[in-house]
């Protein structure tokens, strides 16, 4: 059952709020030859033109604008591979906000050098500690932790988004959803699928990152996931309660993909659209040139291309090695 406080009323609501500070973000329809090729309907909403390059903003300032001065007084704390943290630098510049930001020392220079763009108090740290590092900024020095995908104000924000989908395009049959923690699929599904119970919600997730799956399988968070993916934005160390009881309930479908599927569909999106986008963003393409293939015929399918933090070095380097 979906939480009361994630009812659509709701969701209208924080919507409503949010749109002080996001964007509305373009839904665009694929031409005949791309529907042909995809052998679907289909329909990209590019929320990497989200503020920030990335849909996580949603949920961050939801968090800020729900908190009371006490819990803000001594500013924030967030931890991620590199788009979480460049949305909590973007929510920390945008309030004012004293800030402690952690990233993994691995992450893409690129999103280092935004978060610095942004006046982020940076720190680097190891991904099997980031967690605790970023526990202790919130217990012994009160920061509050902007959770990248778990809690009741993160869902809330990226419920909003599903909100804003159906608003732009409300008779579908499917939406592409791509899984790292589990926050954004949770969130859109809870919305989508009051809204429009018929759609099915599909999650992707990199073979080499597949830890809602297997948690899924197991009926329980795992505490624990093994990483090997180049879709570093995929690549949560671990799931969470809240989330996962939703993510339970919301998704209809999960499938796995492979790095070199990413790899092809980042050409195929540049080929075909001129967009420069990175692996976890263009799992729902490499879904339907892979093991969704004309599965989904006939059908209208919304494919989610949830943000892009990647610089062109990085994008040639992987799609040319």
């Amino acid at each position: 059952m979906i939480p009361q406080d994630l009812n659509i009323n709701k969701i209208q609501k924080i919507y409503k709020s949010l749109s002080k500070y996001t964007i509305k973000t373009p839904l665009i329809s694929g031409w005949p030859l791309i529907n042909q090729i995809l052998d679907t309907e289909v329909f990209f909403k590019l929320e990497f033109f989200q503020n920030s390059g990335t849909f996580k903003v949603r949920g961050a300032i939801n968090n800020v604008i729900n908190l009371d001065n006490k819990k803000l007084k001594n500013g924030i704390t967030a931890v991620s591979a590199g788009n979480h943290a460049i949305a909590a630098s973007y929510v920390a510049n945008l309030f004012n906000l004293k800030n402690k930001i952690f990233i993994y020392d691995s992450a893409n220079p690129y999103r280092v050098s935004k978060c610095k763009d942004l006046n982020a108090n940076l720190h680097f740290t190891d991904p099997h500690s980031a967690f605790k590092d970023v526990e202790n900024a919130s217990k012994n020095e009160g920061y509050y932790f902007l959770h990248p995908f778990d809690g009741l104000l993160t869902l809330q924000g990226t419920a909003s988004l599903g909100f804003e989908i159906f608003n732009q395009i409300n008779d579908f049959d499917n939406i592409l959803i791509s899984v790292g923690g589990g926050g954004l699929i949770s969130g859109i599904g809870s919305a989508l699928k009051q809204l429009n119970p018929r759609c099915k919600i599909i999650g992707i997730e990199p073979k080499g990152a597949m830890g809602l799956s297997q948690s899924l399988q197991i009926q329980k968070p795992l505490k624990k996931v093994k990483i090997n993916t180049i879709a570093d934005s995929l690549s949560s160390p671990m799931h969470m309660e809240y989330s996962f009881k939703i993510a339970k309930e919301v998704i209809d479908e999960i499938i796995t993909i492979s790095d070199d599927e990413m790899i092809t569909s980042m050409k195929f999106m540049f080929d075909n659209f001129k967009m420069i986008l990175e692996p976890a963003c263009v799992t729902g393409i490499a879904a339907l040139l892979g093991p969704l293939k004309n599965k989904l015929s006939n059908q209208k399918t919304i494919i989610l291309l949830c943000g892009s933090n990647i610089d062109s070095k990085t994008w040639n380097n992987l799609v040319h090695k």
